[in-house]
């Protein structure tokens, strides 16, 4: 009898709070979902035995984060989880995508930075290889939306 083997998590994943419905959260909440979608579709070439859930919070009318930049959250010993949350400004940028893209950069940064300070082994080259996917494809994006 052969077991099925359950869906390994990814070792990188996309959360959205929204605080509040404003047209700035709308253009924030369309440009991560996107995002998302396209993390989703290529983070699974990648293994790694440490896990990232970048946490975007985006200010809204009725809560915004209490904080700016990146900053690193829980961590879950268990599956080796650790949360980045990343504080949006209220305007988006031009490119909100891209603004993404860099903030998951800042994420992968502060996990690393966390993991020396908490001794825990972190490989950063899978998510190294993933961000430069995640860079063509926000290239890919502008150029085809400027055509």
């Amino acid at each position: 009898m052969i077991e099925s083997m359950p869906d390994r998590p990814k070792a990188i994943s996309i959360g959205v709070i929204v605080g509040g419905l404003t047209a700035q959260s709308k253009v924030w909440r369309e440009a991560l979902t996107r995002l998302s979608r396209d993390l989703s579709g290529i983070s699974g070439q990648f293994e790694s035995d440490f896990r990232i859930n970048v946490e975007f919070q985006i200010p809204g009318n009725i809560i915004s984060p209490d904080f700016q930049g990146v900053r690193t959250g829980a961590f879950r010993k268990a599956d080796r989880l650790l949360k980045i949350q990343v504080a949006v400004p209220d305007a988006p940028p031009a490119d909100p995508y891209a603004y993404g893209v860099h903030a998951i950069g800042d994420a992968m940064d502060a996990a690393e930075a966390w993991s020396v300070r908490r001794h825990e082994e972190f490989d950063a080259s899978p998510f190294q290889s993933l961000l430069a996917l995640l860079n063509d494809n926000s290239s890919q994006w502008r150029q085809s939306s400027s055509e």
